[in-house]
């Protein structure tokens, strides 16, 4: 039996891992799969930042699942470029977000 406040974590790795598989492959290009995985990277920083004071590795792993999932799905482009992409795109989030230069409407 699935007990879910158990093995959360894992439920949603694998959902985001399928998630990043199916937005891999209908991205129709390289430069779109990379316009994507930044955008992804931007939202992943916001979240890192969000929880910033709280419990982190969960959160960690839930975002590791969704850059596999979609790096096994990715058809086009430089996966290279594409882990590249993701880590710039969260480091730039976490510190524009850190400088207040993006607001949360929540905070």
């Amino acid at each position: 039996m699935f007990d879910f406040h158990k093995n959360w974590m894992e439920f949603f790795f694998l959902a985001l891992m399928v998630i990043g598989v199916l937005i891999a492959l209908w991205a129709p290009s390289a430069a779109v799969s990379y316009a994507i995985i930044f955008l992804s990277g931007m939202f992943a920083g916001r979240l890192i930042y969000e929880r910033k004071s709280k419990i982190q590795l969960p959160y960690f792993m839930i975002i590791a699942g969704f850059v596999i999932g979609y790096l096994i799905g990715a058809y086009y482009g430089s996966r290279k470029v594409l882990v590249a992409l993701f880590v710039i795109g969260a480091i730039l989030s976490y510190k524009l977000y850190d400088k207040k230069i993006l607001k949360d409407t929540r905070f």
